[in-house]
């Protein structure tokens, strides 16, 4: 893959490219590129520095904009923008007498930033494309590299040693794990495919199985995990580009730089006496028996940190037999244990991990997470917890050719090692009845308050308040057109994002509010579908407004709109599916947690949707019985 500097295409700077490639020629030819080469993939870091103090900007300024998430090309250190592309063009500068002026942006924004005039020079590994040179001007090519892929494997061992040609990528089906900086180089390294977005790593792999995309880019000691445990899934073994990993810590608070000043200290200590090494060996090696996590000796005197995590990306984190366990795992224990506190573990997306690190909620996201200038407005980076790279994964017959012959099984024979694999392994169902015991508790407690909330609304319409009738209705309106994830997140991480409150009773509170917005409006559709005549009648026997309405008119309007609010529950048991974006543990992400293990799709996916009409099926019958005790006729059937 040729890299080049990009320009406007303007006469103007024209001349300014041209003065690059007589510079980088230049350099060529008296050693001085093979020396710059040296020191960025050199492992010195002390030489790898950009010198701008020396740039007199007689000839004027230049405005250089990057992405610096591309070391050693492009990346920030010390809080400076440095790599091999800021020190030639700093050199370059310093030859020709300008100034520079660096800006940092997502690589998607590079291309615009040079066609719109705002910048005279752009890189961050930018391919020269004949499509992209139709926009920009390019400067000869100053470095030439390969990149790697993911796919999947259906061959023994697949010929990936080989020197990849990744162009053959190009076009193909690519898949972006939501939130990721995997998005940028996707759409650098394969501009011309179609790309579809996916919540997990888990969902990619099982979308490259089934042949709904070709490959996807991921972090090379994930890749490996997953080829471990799923040999038809492979990955090509150059690393597209070299990656480092951090933790991400909330930005500007006192309490969050002390935490991240302890936390580099115990990273130091434990690179300088080489336990994080032998941790690297131990979590990404094949060896499960030494995979294990001592969580004791966490005091907690200094107080309990808040930490975010992911709970389906190994060897990082994932669950075994029921335990968080992982490399960043443990590395976050030690610091817990070296400076007295305890850890209370949150499962969430990578997007809502960090919205809710940025607004508080976290102290910290312990994760893969790769440096971005996007992210460090909003989050602080740990030092360096891993050196990793990206490569892409594919299917193994992709790289081989051939098709491995798989072990055909009848449907039971099948059926039944499904169910040990997702239930009995790892007493893996107990993740399973955990998940049914909290998706249970959300619905029993959103229908009682929300019920009673929605009672309170339709009463409060049918004052003759003008005032109380239009709260009441921009409330259901506000309600009803707000979607249920959107509250969710606004109420976990803004509302009561630092104030405690568990995730369980956030929900409890967001389904109610929802839940009684329509529930009134069925409770009002009920009352006024009975007769005024009755209230007429009541009152004329000399029955209260309250007498009559509660005696006569609510009790045949309870029956009429059973129906409906029977609906309106079981609508809301299906929707408390989405309560994994704030970090609760239910059905539905208990069944994502075990499709992060066993990277099947059929059975846990199967299994959750009848556990779901199972529930749904005896509320059904609940409510029936119900009904059958409120309703009039039923009553004077068993009249003799």
């Amino acid at each position: 893959i040729p890299y080049g500097f990009a320009f406007p295409k303007t006469a103007e700077k024209e001349k300014l490219r041209d003065q690059m490639n007589e510079y980088l020629k230049k350099i060529h030819d008296d050693g001085t590129y093979d020396e710059i080469v040296s020191v960025w993939f050199g492992e010195d870091d002390s030489k790898k520095t950009v010198d701008l103090s020396s740039l007199t900007g007689e000839n004027g300024t230049l405005r250089y904009i990057t992405a610096p998430t591309m070391q050693p090309f492009s990346y920030v250190a010390n809080n400076q923008n440095v790599g091999l592309e800021a020190d030639i063009i700093a050199r370059f500068c310093k030859e020709y007498g300008y100034g520079l002026t660096i800006d940092s942006a997502e690589f998607a924004s590079l291309i615009p930033g040079i066609t719109s005039g705002m910048y005279d020079i752009a890189s961050g590994t930018i391919m020269i494309t004949e499509e992209r040179a139709q926009s920009v001007n390019f400067s000869d090519v100053y470095y030439t590299t390969d990149a790697v892929s993911v796919v999947r494997k259906e061959a023994g061992t697949a010929s990936a040693s080989s020197e990849p040609d990744y162009s053959e990528w190009n076009g193909k089906r690519i898949g972006i794990r939501t939130g990721t900086s995997f998005e940028p180089i996707t759409f650098d390294k394969f501009p011309d495919s179609e790309y579809s977005y996916f919540e997990s790593e888990t969902d990619l792999v099982t979308a490259l199985k089934n042949n709904t995309i070709d490959a996807f880019l991921t972090d090379e000691p994930s890749a490996r995990m997953i080829h471990t445990s799923q040999p038809d899934v492979d990955y090509i073994k150059k690393n597209i580009m070299d990656d480092d990993y951090h933790f991400g810590f909330q930005k500007g608070t006192e309490r969050s730089a002390k935490l991240m000043s302890e936390f580099n200290a115990v990273l130091e200590k434990l690179r300088d006496s080489g336990e994080l090494d032998k941790m690297k060996e131990k979590w990404t090696g094949t060896d499960e028996s030494v995979k294990t996590l001592d969580s004791s000796g966490l005091t907690g005197e200094n107080g309990t940190l808040s930490v975010c995590t992911l709970a389906d990306y190994p060897p990082f984190f994932y669950l075994k037999d029921n335990k968080l366990i992982g490399y960043a795992i443990e590395i976050t224990t030690i610091f817990a244990r070296e400076y007295g506190y305890k850890l209370n573990f949150e499962y969430a997306t990578v997007v809502s991990a960090l919205a809710g690190l940025s607004l508080g909620k976290y102290d910290i996201f312990a994760a893969s997470l790769s440096y971005t200038e996007e992210r460090a407005k909003s989050i602080s980076f740990s030092d360096v917890i891993y050196n990793g790279g990206v490569v892409l994964s594919v299917r193994a017959s992709d790289l081989s050719g051939t098709t491995v012959s798989s072990d055909e099984k009848g449907f039971f024979a099948g059926l039944k090692e499904s169910f040990e694999k997702n239930f009995i392994r790892e007493d893996r169902y107990k993740l399973i009845l955990e998940g049914i015991g909290t998706t249970c508790a959300i619905t029993i407690l959103t229908v009682l308050f929300g019920s009673i909330l929605a009672f309170l609304i339709c009463l409060f319409r049918r004052t003759d308040s003008l005032l109380a009738n239009k709260i009441a209705n921009l409330y259901v309106r506000l309600l009803q057109g707000t979607p249920m994830v959107v509250l969710l997140m606004i109420l976990y991480y803004v509302i009561f994002g630092k104030s405690g409150l568990s995730a369980i009773w956030v929900a409890v509170i967001g389904f109610s509010l929802n839940f009684a917005a329509y529930v009134s409006e069925t409770l009002r559709s009920g009352i006024e579908s009975i007769d005024g005549g009755q209230r007429e009648a009541a009152l004329a026997l000399g029955f209260s407004e309250n007498q009559a309405f509660f005696r006569f008119i609510f009790p045949q309007a309870a029956v009429r709109q059973m129906p409906v609010y029977r609906g309106e529950i079981i609508s809301l048991l299906k929707n408390t599916s989405i309560v994994g974006y704030i970090a609760i543990q239910d059905l539905t992400k208990m069944s994502d947690i075990i499709r992060s293990r066993t990277y099947e799709a059929f059975f846990p996916l199967i299994a959750t949707a009848v556990i779901y009409f199972i529930i749904a099926w005896l509320i059904t019958i609940l409510l029936n019985i119900i009904l059958k005790r409120i309703d009039p006729r039923s009553r004077r059937r068993g009249t003799k």
